[in-house]
């Protein structure tokens, strides 16, 4: 079967504003004025973080969102397109406004989110359903962040349903700290591909191991591969029922300057491999290598590299 994409990213897009370095624990009623590095704009969201990722390392990507018909939502789209992402199913209403971010780090890499949910909150199952014919040339669609598309959320086991009858393979990623077990459960036997983070696995299964937590996405009727996201440790794999394979995470290539959108990287290079016809392993590796290069940067697209220079992390 030919397909005219490699993926398509659907869900969160906004503008993330980076803002640092902050004192977290200085009153906010102290007197005086913060002196800062950075209030960078920059494009941020999965569909923003994974499209772009896909697309430097070769694949054909499109993205799937909507934004406001404003200055943040012109900047978002021709972000998107100058990178080779197609957008022609990108929403723009001239009734919302494009959903915000502010990045908020502190001189320890660490970092927080302060989200405006704006035109995010009108993603539907409309959305997804009137583009159905776009998804099924794609041999993928990565679909996040679930948690936080409360008009989505409910009906998303029967989206992710109608989306695999077209032969197009589920990947999913949820955000929005994990959130708690229901609706996922009623999700995972329609996905091919869902990788969480331990922290949202923890907060979804209320398990330690991340075997532990990967069972009991198994025991709910996962089929697909599955994973835990395991930080600097790697990832830890279950291509099938009681089958593990442990990931070494990347060599990062400097010093890391920000960790957001790594686990978006992760999952656009696993694709990418995984298109290309790579073997999950090497293609979990991949994933791992890009998003070596995402925490190199200040905002999660800055560094990342094409297929070359990403896979020479590998070497």
């Amino acid at each position: 079967m030919s397909f005219e994409f490699d993926c398509i990213v659907a869900g969160i897009s906004c503008v993330d504003l980076l803002i640092g370095p902050l004192d977290f624990d200085q009153p906010l009623n102290q007197e005086g004025t913060w002196a800062l590095d950075t209030i960078t704009p920059t494009v941020g969201g999965n569909v923003s973080n994974s499209s772009i990722a896909l697309a430097r390392l070769g694949s054909r990507t499109g993205a799937l969102s909507i934004a406001g018909t404003d200055t943040w939502g012109d900047f978002l789209i021709s972000t998107l397109q100058n990178e080779g992402v197609d957008t022609t199913r990108f929403r723009q209403r001239d009734t919302l406004e494009t959903s915000a971010t502010a990045v908020l780090m502190n001189d320890r890499r660490e970092h927080i989110f302060a989200y405006k949910p704006g035109a995010n909150d009108a993603i539907d199952r409309g959305l997804l359903e009137e583009n159905l014919h776009y998804i099924a040339s794609s041999k993928y669609i990565l679909l996040g962040y679930y948690a936080l598309l409360p008009q989505l959320e409910p009906y998303l086991h029967e989206v992710l349903q109608a989306i695999q009858a077209t032969g197009c393979q589920t990947a999913l990623d949820c955000a929005g700290g994990g959130g708690s077990f229901a609706p996922l459960d009623q999700c995972l036997p329609f996905l091919d591909i869902y990788i969480p983070t331990e922290h949202e696995a923890r907060s979804q299964t209320s398990l330690n191991t991340a075997r532990e937590m990967i069972t009991c996405y198994r025991d709910a009727g996962a089929t697909g591969l599955l994973g835990i996201k395991q930080g600097e440790r790697g990832v830890l794999l279950s291509p099938a029922n009681h089958e593990f394979l442990q990931i070494e995470a990347a060599t990062v290539p400097g010093e890391v300057v920000n960790t957001t959108g790594a686990g978006d990287s992760f999952y656009a290079g696993l694709i990418c491999g995984l298109t290309r016809g790579m073997d999950i392993e090497s293609a979990a590796r991949l994933g791992t290598a890009t998003a070596s290069w995402c925490v190199t940067g200040l905002g999660a697209t800055e560094k990342l590299q094409d297929f070359e220079t990403t896979t020479g992390l590998l070497d």
